[in-house]
């Protein structure tokens, strides 16, 4: 971590002054050397050691065994942790927010004051409270002078005041009689934050671990207006959730990678991304950038369907989308997939696509290329065929039914009619009866696809499921619709 706005006794060469380096904010470049033009600042190295023993070091390339970051000069860095563990920050321990924002008071004699009176209030009512405890301690004393251990006065049950753990950090905030460390997680790390806002000091960092954890969607919007407020320090968040992502600005978020060891933070809004486009990206598909890997489906028909087929995957033992960090994101169009994978492809995340074949205005074989060219695998169904098209070309018979079967499961859909308008023939009204045949096969595509019979993500589930049977279907495995599926799964196992 590098540290900038640094107070005057870090630049002092008897302090850390032979450790600076410079920071070109325009580039986001580090360079080992400070120099005029750029921003002095200091890089800190944590560690800790096989003793778990943490370690802080002001380091640079001149000198990379560094030298130790103090407490006290950590203590400048006005750094504080809002994380999982809070009720120690609502109490009036030695570092807390609270004590803080504590005028000077001696807080060790105020409470020395209180056990001197839990002393004298258990003293009135030694005959009642204590006539158990004192009757032992007689026998203790009876003991004792029989071994020889002089009594001064009287053996009897008191406080011990300095056994009693009553300190600095037992002195808490209070709702009535109830500790606020007993509120839910979510309103114990909203009031520290608003606490630390007003107790930190100027140029203060505040780490704000997984902020989401414990707070419904309406109060994550109020507590991150209320650290937009505070313009004297940073604020670093952590998140996992879809809900913060859309909260927050393009130019605010950075999006962190981790790979073999390889820590990359990249800014969601980087060259080569236009700033509304990113921003509306982040707002559409948030789930999405909180994954590792990103299939850019056309629709949401081939979400759904890949869903169903990960279902099937896993129940042949293999690892799911989700162990592999596969997000599987509707585009919503085959004009939307070139610079939705682009996008992804330029913030870190691996990408591929699956699109249908019969959308060349939108979704060229140019685009295809160019895709290609930027290592993005796209996988499109070959004839300019869509997904039901070439699926009712490829699948067994046996599933071409069970897909029609499942189609008449929709109260909305009039499925027969559907085929009926596609086929121009004679066709029994009893689906078990029809006969297979290429023109058939065509038509029941054409209605599929023209008639929205899997047109949601649910349905392309099902539909999935219901036909999945065939995947282990030797002659269907080397069909267009399974390859390519397969391809796709060996790219998310594999990149």
């Amino acid at each position: 971590m590098s540290i900038g706005d640094l107070v005057e006794d870090f630049v002092s060469l008897q302090k850390y002054g032979q450790y600076l380096r410079g920071w070109d904010a325009k580039t986001g470049m580090l360079v080992d050397e400070a120099d005029d033009a750029l921003e002095s600042v200091l890089t800190i190295r944590f560690t800790v050691g096989k003793d778990l023993e943490p370690k802080w070091l002001v380091v640079c390339d001149r000198n990379p065994d560094g030298v130790p970051f103090k407490q006290a000069d950590r203590n400048k860095v006005s750094v504080g942790l809002i994380g999982a563990y809070s009720e120690r920050q609502l109490s009036w321990a030695t570092g807390t927010a609270l004590a803080k924002l504590t005028e000077a008071q001696s807080l060790n004699e105020l409470l020395a004051n209180a056990s001197r009176t839990a002393r004298t209030s258990l003293d009135a009512d030694r005959p009642n409270t204590l006539k158990n405890f004192d009757a032992a301690a007689v026998k203790s004393q009876e003991v004792a002078k029989i071994l020889g251990v002089p009594v001064v006065e009287a053996y009897k049950a008191h406080l011990d005041l300095s056994s009693v753990n009553l300190k600095v950090g037992g002195l808490a905030l209070h709702d009535g009689d109830i500790p606020l460390r007993q509120l839910g997680l979510g309103s114990r790390r909203m009031l520290l934050c608003g606490i630390q806002k007003m107790g930190l000091e100027e140029g203060h960092v505040t780490l704000f671990d997984e902020v989401e954890f414990g707070l419904e969607p309406h109060r994550i919007s109020r507590l991150l207006k209320h650290v937009r407020e505070d313009k004297r320090g940073q604020y670093f968040l952590t998140t996992h959730s879809p809900v913060v992502l859309r909260e927050l600005t393009v130019n605010e978020l950075y999006i962190v990678h981790s790979k073999a060891g390889t820590v990359r933070v990249i800014p969601a809004f980087c060259e080569g991304l236009v700033a509304h486009e990113a921003q509306g990206k982040i707002r559409s598909s948030a789930e999405a950038f909180l994954s590792k890997k990103v299939v850019v489906c056309e629709g949401a028909t081939e979400v759904g369907f890949l869903r169903g087929f990960d279902d099937y995957q896993f129940g042949k033992g293999k690892d799911p989308f989700s162990y592999q960090g596969v997000s599987l994101l509707n585009a919503g169009g085959a004009s939307k997939i070139k610079a939705l994978a682009e996008a992804f492809k330029l913030l870190g995340y691996e990408v591929c696509v699956l699109a249908d074949g019969d959308a060349e205005k939108q979704f060229s074989p140019a685009h295809e290329a160019e895709l290609r060219d930027k290592g993005i695998p796209v996988h499109v169904w070959t004839d300019k065929l869509s997904l039901e098209e070439r699926a009712f070309q490829d699948l067994p018979w046996a599933s071409v039914i069970a897909s029609v079967k499942l189609a008449q499961t929709v109260p909305s859909l009039t499925v027969y009619a559907n085929v009926r308008s596609k086929y121009l023939k004679e066709l029994s009204e009893d689906v078990d009866t029809w006969a297979e045949s290429a023109d058939l096969r065509l038509a029941i595509g054409k209605a599929a696809k023209s008639c929205d019979w899997f047109k949601d993500i649910t349905r392309g589930d099902l539909w999935a499921q219901a036909i999945s049977p065939s995947f282990g279907d030797p002659d269907f495995s080397k069909k267009d619709i399974l390859v390519k599926l397969f391809k796709l799964w060996e790219w998310a196992e594999h990149v």
